[in-house]
């Protein structure tokens, strides 16, 4: 059973997308709460290094929205980012007994990036499951990017069941197994990958799933150097 369940965001210079972002993830609450049995939802948004107005609104969101919590950091790296904002949520919350981390569920999406409606809904169902790891997939936003770039895209990445990859927008951990790796490495680009190889090495069971696809930014500059923005200058 899963009793407390955080969205982890994190935000660097996203004054165009994090607002979108926050409102699909607020929708799939809304869904989360009519459809499960989870007691609590929140939402943490780690503003990394802003430079522009991102802190502002996401703080006036919060302000509207009493489950969105907001962390500032200035590492410029995704990887600390995420696990700042975990560990922050874990600490305020006071879950460090093995039932009560066994109980709670990390869910991690980009600023960039628009989740489902039954997102949370998802990865609780198969949490709930005995899945200690979800990594779902990723596709580019039709509205971002240009139709010969989408084409090229999806034809690099076949998407369903047991897919081979990892996508930092669409990933969800057990709580117990997240402290039981240690947390998500320090890494600016592959922090993700790297979270769920080392679950699979702790005997964690990871489900591949497109049940829960994602859409995400086309754009061609990014945030992170080497992620999915540099990825899609290559087939560009």
């Amino acid at each position: 059973m899963i009793d407390v369940f955080a969205v982890i965001v994190p935000a660097h210079n996203e004054e165009d997308e994090i607002k979108g972002c926050l409102e699909s993830v607020m929708a799939s609450v809304s869904y989360a709460r009519h459809t499960s049995a989870v007691a609590h939802i929140w939402v943490i948004v780690v503003a990394d290094a802003c430079t522009d107005s991102t802190l502002d609104l996401v703080t006036d969101f919060a302000s509207r929205n009493p489950i969105v919590e907001v962390v500032t950091v200035s590492f410029n790296n995704v990887g600390i980012a995420r696990n700042t904002a975990a560990e922050y949520f874990i600490g305020q919350r006071g879950i460090h007994t093995q039932p009560a981390l066994d109980a709670m569920w990390l869910a991690f999406t980009d600023a960039d990036s628009r989740v489902p409606e039954h997102w949370i809904a998802s990865q609780i169902r198969h949490a709930e499951l005995g899945v200690d790891c979800v990594v779902g997939t990723v596709a580019p936003r039709p509205e971002t990017g240009s139709s010969e770039l989408l084409a090229k895209w999806h034809a690099a990445h076949e998407l369903g069941e047991d897919h081979p990859f990892v996508f930092g927008a669409n990933l969800g951990v057990r709580g117990s197994y997240f402290e039981l790796v240690d947390g998500i490495p320090p890494l600016p680009c592959g922090e993700d990958a790297a979270l769920v190889a080392a679950v699979l090495d702790a005997g964690g069971r990871v489900l591949r799933t497109d049940t829960c696809r994602v859409l995400t930014s086309a754009r061609l500059e990014g945030r992170a150097a080497g992620g999915f923005s540099a990825y899609l200058q290559e087939l560009a």
